[in-house]
């Protein structure tokens, strides 16, 4: 049987027209209307040293429903901390704007420019667990490649997102409470009429934050950073294993420049000694090309060494009876690797100037799906 198209957005876009375009309100609004997936997640990097993300993902496969919030967060010389829960129901307010479940409430502005996100989740369990809050206030317009839809097969898969912001973040951790600034991301995430296992067989994900070769010290704060985002997956064989990539840019809370095409080998591909099945690579190498805000080529490198393991999610051990058993009979070991880069570093070319190091630390998260 012939393999289902997998058709990408930035291969929709007509010739003369610009592969990546300005996002709209709407495009972060709530969809959950049809077989699929749907996730509103706010990743963040703070000046103390702590990163992580917070999420309320919503499914509905085999004529169920689920709601769950997830989150992780990291402070270098602590123990990771990875909460998954039920978020029971999901509520939804001015016309997507503010949305909560069980323990993890979120609310945009009026003019979509600050989000509050209030996440109990762990807390509400165990007085142990974690609690925190966060103010993202957005410094830059949001993208989309093309109108943000890739064709996978029947189904789609959209992505949206507002790359840079001011994060000002508290809670506590492990008994460790914490009070910083920092730099944040946040993207949604929608899949219509197609199972979620069948979007993406591998995902690779980075999230860089780092400062200009030479920067002095006193001059590091998250307002003054780069930061480098990727989010590409591979279609299963059954729709083509074609690349479908989102990368960007910023500079300053500003975003400097959109990339559509990203390029991922990964290196030194060892057995996972933990037992997951999957073969690791030690060292992941990422390749992006695109343009500028003004129009000029850019492309950015990044040879990601993750040495640090932060958590494995085994996905159907977290997932309800009914999904689990599902996507059980369709995939082996659904895994997701968190993992931590703390000497990383960007190569930053950009048409008409001398090419630059950055150098920073950053989140990888690497998905298999096979």
């Amino acid at each position: 049987m012939a393999p289902k198209k997998t058709i990408t957005a930035a291969s929709l876009v007509h010739e003369g027209h610009p592969i990546a375009t300005q996002t709209v309100p709407t495009d972060f609004a709530w969809r959950r209307d049809s077989t699929g997936s749907e996730t509103q997640t706010l990743y963040f990097q703070l000046e103390n040293g702590c990163l992580g993300f917070v999420q309320i993902a919503w499914a509905y496969l085999a004529l169920t429903t689920t709601i769950e919030t997830n989150a992780l967060f990291y402070i270098p010389g602590q123990p990771c901390v990875f909460e998954s829960h039920n978020g029971h129901n999901l509520k939804v307010h001015k016309k997507s704007q503010e949305f909560e479940c069980k323990g993890l409430a979120m609310a945009w502005n009026d003019d979509q420019t600050q989000l509050t996100v209030k996440y109990t989740a762990g807390r509400e369990r165990n007085p142990k667990g974690v609690a925190a809050s966060f103010v993202f206030t957005r410094k830059s317009d949001g993208y989309k490649i093309g109108d943000g839809k890739t064709y996978i097969g029947e189904g789609t898969a959209s992505h949206y997102f507002y790359p840079a912001g001011d994060m000002v973040a508290k809670g506590e951790i492990n008994g460790v409470k914490f009070d910083s600034k920092g730099a944040g991301l946040f993207i949604h995430a929608h899949s219509a009429n197609i199972m979620p296992y069948n979007v993406g067989a591998e995902w690779n994900m980075v999230y860089f934050i780092g400062y200009r070769e030479g920067t002095p010290e006193d001059q590091k704060k998250a307002s003054n950073a780069f930061t480098y985002n990727v989010l590409q997956y591979e279609t299963p064989h059954s729709a083509g294993s074609v690349n479908c990539a989102n990368a960007s840019l910023t500079e300053s809370n500003r975003l400097s420049a959109v990339l559509w095409d990203t390029d991922v080998k990964h290196i030194d591909d060892e057995l996972d000694p933990n037992g997951s099945g999957y073969k690791l690579p030690k060292r992941v190498l990422f390749t992006s090309t695109g343009k500028t805000t003004d129009g000029k080529k850019a492309k950015v490198v990044f040879e990601a060494n993750p040495t640090m393991r932060l958590h494995d999610i085994d996905v159907l051990h977290e997932m309800p009876y009914v999904i689990r058993r599902l996507v059980q009979a369709l995939i082996t070991k659904p895994f997701v690797f968190e993992r931590y880069d703390g000497e990383a570093k960007i190569v930053v070319e950009i048409e008409g100037q001398e090419p630059f190091s950055v150098h920073g630390v950053a989140f990888n998260e690497l998905t298999l799906m096979k």
